[in-house]
């Protein structure tokens, strides 16, 4: 893995940037009740884990 321009691995601050976005489409969810944009949420916040946990093919 090679270090970003801030020390962590570059799937690190993937996952992180879409944890991020998960979190304004849960918070955005909330406020208006979209159920859409929860299972957005959701997704993304799959994907990130799935980026943490390395379980993708190169």
């Amino acid at each position: 893995m090679t270090p970003g321009h801030n020390g962590k691995p570059v799937t690190d601050r993937i996952a992180d940037y879409i944890e991020h976005r998960a979190e304004r489409f849960t918070d955005r969810a909330a406020a208006t009740g979209n159920a859409e944009l929860l299972a957005r949420a959701t997704t993304l916040n799959a994907v990130a884990s799935d980026i943490r946990a390395r379980l993708f093919d190169d």
